[in-house]
């Protein structure tokens, strides 16, 4: 295992996966990680999840979304293993705690992945063609009530350089103001 900070400069998007598939029990300690992050208000009853490892179902995904949304041809879920769709209350979505919510989540399943040697992707070009799509919130395990606002790929990474190599320690990426 890294150590935080060890994980947070290697973590980077994956864009190519393996068919090498992801355990039952890597899946449960990137949940766990979900499960951990800061969720507004405590309101954990305002967030589910819907683990995808359906290849047909995510290549319906893909379609939904259109060939071109995605980097290298290969779609917007760039032909991972796994997908996890965050969706939020749809009364979320009108504050924004949903969004933000599900920004802490990625960001803790990321980190785990990463830490586990998994790739994973930050990805918002499904949830902006499901949420025009709620005919399949019930096949994708979305309740009702509920709505994709987010969404995350995971899998075995195809360059093992994007799960173990660091980049450059920074803190001048964001112009940073200090009120002092």
């Amino acid at each position: 295992m890294m150590n935080i900070m060890q994980t947070i400069h290697t973590r980077k998007t994956c864009r190519e996966f393996t068919d090498e598939p992801v355990t039952r029990e890597q899946i449960q300690t990137i949940l766990e990680a979900a499960n951990a992050a800061p969720i507004g208000m405590h309101d954990y009853e305002a967030v589910e999840f819907s683990v995808i490892t359906d290849r047909s179902v995510i290549d319906k995904i893909d379609a939904l979304a259109g060939p071109n949304a995605g980097r290298m041809g290969t779609g917007p879920t760039y032909k991972a293993p796994v997908l996890i769709l965050i969706s939020g209350e749809e009364g979320g979505l009108e504050r924004g705690t949903a969004y933000c919510n599900a920004a802490g989540i990625i960001e803790n399943m990321a980190l785990a992945a990463t830490d586990l040697g998994l790739g994973s992707g930050y990805i918002l070009g499904v949830v902006k063609a499901l949420q025009s799509h709620p005919e399949l919130f019930a096949e994708l395990g979305v309740d009702e009530g509920y709505i994709p606002v987010s969404a995350m790929t995971l899998g075995h990474a195809a360059d093992p350089a994007i799960v173990t190599e660091q980049r450059e320690p920074t803190v001048s990426n964001f112009i940073t103001h200090f009120v002092e």
